[in-house]
């Protein structure tokens, strides 16, 4: 597994609204700020726009022993609120990692278990279960929507059989059991790790066929719902899903972070030589990462942050500290690093557009602050005052995009 490693404490809202107050958008694009392009509305009515937006996600109690997921929109230089989205889940979606009487040992997992689950350590400590590293809990939230954020993709747990289902949620709260409309005389049910392509289209997810193997599978949000099965030959396990490519495809792995230009993604396979950190090709057809993937670059990487080019990934390096790895130039050496010397715990959560800039949280002892840092080796950090209209979320907000 990779490194796990944990925030000490919940963050505060009002820190991290210093945070985004110092932010800058490398694109201001031509549009009225906090309009929506496409109807001229304003303020957090309008829809997330495709630039110069910081989206945040946070999950809280709902009613009836449910939850309550909020999408919101920020304009990354004045952090006006620019775009809202409420979805309302019920208590039989997969949602937290917390086993009752009645689910003594669920088998369903999903993504949503990053964001809804209590946890000492803050929001970005919750998925050691899973084997994820901090910065890859933000993918496994963001994959959860698609790209406008009209819909949340969702395992359910049937109460009858225990069975494990997908659908979604969408705004007005209405929650569509995609697999209930497709059950014929068979094995019961196993989906879990439900993602939603990008358009909204489709719920993907892993399955279990009778053979007890893993599967990748697809069912439309509309029509019949059938499911469609991606790929052919068994897949790993109990291991996240992320969609990759245009048309996208499915890949089972561990912290799967895509290149901006959609040619590659960095993950870390078990099994696979050396570290078990590589650089993948996206793949023709759906797939899941093992010991005979092909690498496609080196990496050295555990816990990518993400890319700031094509060519070069943003990872977590020595004591504390942040540096940038060609993964090209043939040796994976990082350049020199980002930050000071410190021996702080940082823990970066989103890159700007241009990979210019980077939001982390950093801890030391009781201390919890927001800084923001160029992505040039020997950058001296800007640590942020707190107070700001943020505070209208709570402590367990997590940064899930910067477009």
């Amino acid at each position: 597994m990779p490194p796990h490693k944990r925030v000490l404490s919940t963050l505060t809202a009002s820190l991290l609204a210093g945070a985004l107050m110092a932010c800058t958008s490398p694109d201001d694009g031509n549009d009225e700020r906090g309009a929506d392009p496409g109807t001229g509305q304003s303020g957090p009515d309008a829809e997330f726009r495709d630039r110069n937006l910081l989206v945040t996600a946070v999950c809280s109690a709902g009613a009836d022993g449910g939850w309550q997921v909020s999408v919101d929109g920020w304009d990354p230089k004045t952090w006006t609120h620019e775009a809202k989205a409420i979805f309302t889940v019920p208590a039989t979606v997969v949602a937290t990692e917390q086993q009752t009487e009645a689910y003594p040992a669920p088998e369903a997992r999903s993504g949503l278990t990053a964001l809804c689950t209590p946890s000492d350590y803050g929001p970005l400590g919750r998925s050691a279960r899973d084997g994820e590293d901090d910065t890859a809990i933000v993918r496994m939230v963001r994959s959860l929507f698609d790209r406008d954020f009209t819909r949340l993709a969702v395992v359910i747990r049937d109460q009858d059989s225990g069975a494990g289902h997908v659908g979604y949620v969408d705004r007005g709260g209405q929650l569509t059991n995609l697999t209930a409309t497709d059950i014929d005389f068979g094995s019961t049910p196993n989906e879990q790790y439900a993602v939603l392509s990008p358009d909204g289209a489709e719920v993907w997810f892993t399955y279990r066929v009778t053979d007890g193997d893993t599967r990748i599978g697809s069912r439309s949000v509309a029509g019949d719902h059938k499911r469609t099965e991606r790929t052919a030959a068994e897949v790993p396990g109990r291991r996240p899903l992320f969609l990759v490519g245009d048309p996208v495809r499915g890949v089972v792995g561990y912290d799967v972070a895509v290149s901006p230009d959609g040619r590659r993604f960095s993950a870390w396979a078990p099994g696979v030589s050396g570290n078990g950190n590589g650089v993948f090709a996206v793949p023709a057809q759906s797939t899941g990462l093992t010991n005979s993937s092909a690498r496609a670059g080196d990496n050295g990487c555990s816990g990518a942050v993400g890319w700031l080019d094509a060519d070069t990934l943003l990872c977590p390096f020595g004591n504390g500290n942040l540096a940038a790895l060609d993964v090209d130039g043939g040796t994976s050496t990082p350049s020199g690093p980002i930050l000071p010397d410190n021996n702080r715990q940082n823990i970066a959560m989103v890159i700007s557009p241009d990979g210019s800039q980077v939001v982390f949280l950093s801890a030391a002892e009781t201390e919890r602050e927001y800084w923001i840092s160029a992505t040039q080796p020997g950058s001296t950090p800007q640590r942020v005052e707190q107070g700001g209209a943020f505070s209208v979320l709570g402590d367990t907000a997590i940064f899930i995009e910067w477009r």
